[in-house]
């Protein structure tokens, strides 16, 4: 190190964060070839892969404007036009986004030197790769209080044999240890990617090429300069296809759900059971909501006389039916259906998409199960190879090809035979490849029922159980926001959430907003107090849910495993069974707790009491 740099060193170690009234700024760097990605990657840059219906880096925008930072500074490489066209300015998002260009690779160092050259005053960094829910007010007010020029999020994980470790002293960072064995880490914490940091740090940087974590980090950690604010919320890498995968599954975004009025569900394994008729619970409970004012839309590569039989004998309200993916729509009411548009396979399309089937089915030997028929169907606009036949038992399906290796090499056969510039060939079900003409997917077809509708896409919440990128619900990730559900129990639950959200209508009154609960079921209402720093039970409940309403800001509801830290007014269900406590950090708080069924002490199962209840 030479006198310039040490002296550079000196005068930052020397120095405190500039306090502002709030930090408004932040610097997403979203600037990678994302070459662990590819091939989703060779047509889309990284930050626009999407992730439950939006692109990676708008979540991480709605997070950061959640906290009240509404000047984003992007800065990005590969593709940068195309993110550029998606967000413009972000007037669309309620926020200021402006972007830098990194017209040759920089490194973390280069590129945050290069995107904060014209700030004066402490901003929020993070990558735009990891999906996460930190709280950056409480951050920032670490930050300030910490009297440090750099504050960083670390994060807990099992697996620190994998990552950079940190070791902390009096919640300092003092260093990191690369990929140390479980026993011997000093601690389970690692770098979460979102920091806020004063522009005197990047001083510490060479021009041109740089790392960050080395040539700024690396520098102040020794020195007792990085303090850690532990972030106990979801965190997602998103930088390889094995991880993009993981994200896509259980990634749980904040969404809106009083401002979705327009449900659109997969059928098979998220409404119904495969092939099966829809449960009278689930019928009750789409009922229940249609009456509160929801539409309901089923979409499905079935056929609609399939849909009909699953779904409209038994649920008689109004709803829609969105056969083969959505080009065969109809409307239900009671036992009336009125078809309103339908875009079929000719009979040359069909011959010929069949003929390649009977020749896929010769040369690989696939035998059905069931019927001829019931293996290679013509869904009219969608022609279908369910493997073992459609209605063969579920669990023998399940088994056939579940990592769909077999599948994907009869796909490559059907290409050969069939060509790339007329048809779609991709695997559906469970057992099945599904041929449409080009473009046909869940997209499409939830695309052209909103449209037909008028319907802005905002409105739309879309229910799946094959959210992941090689699924047939991934095309609805691109364009709406989505709930991933492992069967049709989950998807209850979730319904049932959405049920108990709406419990609580709002409405203007002279003398302000006038809040009216209501609901058809035995209940118990009470206001709950937490202390600061306290913690009440770890418990779940077998029979009963609950919805809790923040009353203050700062609650912190724990909900199987998740934390999420709550401002007033805000609002989220304790399902039943579900492990579940309230805490807060710095101040006493309140919460308002509506409880759904009888209140039983039986009922409750404690894992962890800080009352001597165990």
């Amino acid at each position: 190190m030479n006198d310039k740099e040490i002296s550079m060193q000196n005068m930052i170690l020397a120095s405190t964060p500039k306090m502002v009234d709030k930090i408004q700024t932040a610097i997403i760097v979203a600037g990678g070839l994302g070459t662990r990605l590819r091939p989703l990657t060779e047509n889309t840059p990284k930050p626009l892969l999407p992730i439950r219906g939006k692109p990676i880096i708008e979540h991480v925008i709605r997070n950061l404007k959640r906290y009240g930072i509404t000047n984003i500074i992007i800065s990005i490489g590969y593709k940068a036009e195309l993110v550029q066209e998606y967000f413009g300015d972000g007037k669309g998002l309620g926020v200021s986004i402006s972007y830098i260009l990194e017209t040759e690779p920089l490194g973390t160092g280069g590129a945050v030197k290069l995107a904060s050259k014209e700030l004066k005053e402490p901003f929020v960094l993070v990558w735009g790769d990891n999906l996460m829910d930190v709280n950056f007010s409480k951050m920032e007010q670490e930050y300030f209080s910490a009297q440090v020029p750099l504050i960083m999020a670390l994060t807990p994980r099992e697996d620190v044999e994998n990552f950079g470790v940190a070791k902390l002293e009096n919640n300092k960072i003092i260093t990191f240890v690369e990929k140390p064995k479980r026993e011997e880490a000093p601690s389970n914490l690692i770098n979460a990617g979102a920091f806020i940091l004063d522009p005197s740090c990047l001083s510490l940087l060479p021009e041109g090429v740089s790392s960050i974590e080395k040539d700024c980090f690396e520098k102040l950690a020794p020195q007792g300069k990085i303090a850690a604010h532990i972030h106990k919320g979801q965190w997602f890498p998103t930088d390889t296809l094995e991880k993009y995968h993981r994200a896509n599954s259980f990634f749980d975004p904040e969404i809106n759900i009083m401002g979705k009025k327009v449900i659109i569900a997969d059928v098979d394994d998220t409404i119904c059971e495969s092939c099966k008729v829809i449960s009278p619970e689930m019928t009750e409970q789409i009922s229940k909501l249609i009456k509160h004012g929801y539409q309901f839309a089923f979409i499905s590569g079935t056929k609609s006389q399939d849909l009909q039989e699953m779904i409209s004998s038994k649920l008689k309200e109004k709803h829609h039916l969105l056969a083969t993916t959505g080009t065969h729509y109809s409307i239900v009411n009671e036992n009336s259906v009125n078809v309103i548009y339908n875009h079929s396979f000719t009979p040359e399309e069909k011959e010929e998409i069949a003929t390649a089937f009977k020749q896929l089915i010769s040369q690989y030997q696939i035998k059905s199960l069931t019927t001829e028929e019931d293996q290679l169907q013509d869904r009219e606009s969608q022609i279908t190879l369910s493997a073992i036949g459609r209605h063969a038992p579920s669990e023998l399906k399940a088994a056939y090809d579940p990592d769909g290796a077999k599948r994907k090499e009869w796909i490559g056969y059907l290409r050969n035979l069939l060509g790339d510039s007329k048809y779609d060939i991709k695997i559906g079900g469970t057992t099945s490849i599904d041929i449409t003409r080009k473009g046909l997917d869940k997209e499409w077809g939830i695309k052209a029922f909103a449209q037909y509708h008028n319907i802005p896409l905002d409105n739309v919440l879309f229910f799946g159980d094959k959210l992941h990128p090689e699924g047939n619900d991934f095309p609805a990730t691109k364009i709406v926001d989505c709930i991933a559900v492992q069967s049709p129990k989950d998807t209850l639950q979730q319904l049932r959430t959405i049920e108990l959200l709406t419990v609580i209508s709002l409405t203007e009154r002279p003398w302000g907003t006038f809040e009216q609960f209501t609901a058809n079921a035995i209940s118990t209402v009470k206001i709950l107090e937490v202390k600061p720093q306290q913690r009440l039970s770890l418990q779940s409940h077998q029979h009963r849910e609950e919805l809790w309403v923040a009353l203050d800001d700062g609650v912190i509801a724990e909900i199987n495993g998740v934390k999420r830290y709550l401002k007033k007014g805000e609002k989220v269900v304790v399902p039943r069974e579900a492990r579940h406590r309230l805490s807060s950090e710095s101040e006493q708080i309140r919460v308002l707790e509506i409880a759904f069924g009888n209140f039983d002490e039986n009922d409750i199962t404690r894992y962890e009491d800080d009352f001597g209840r165990i």
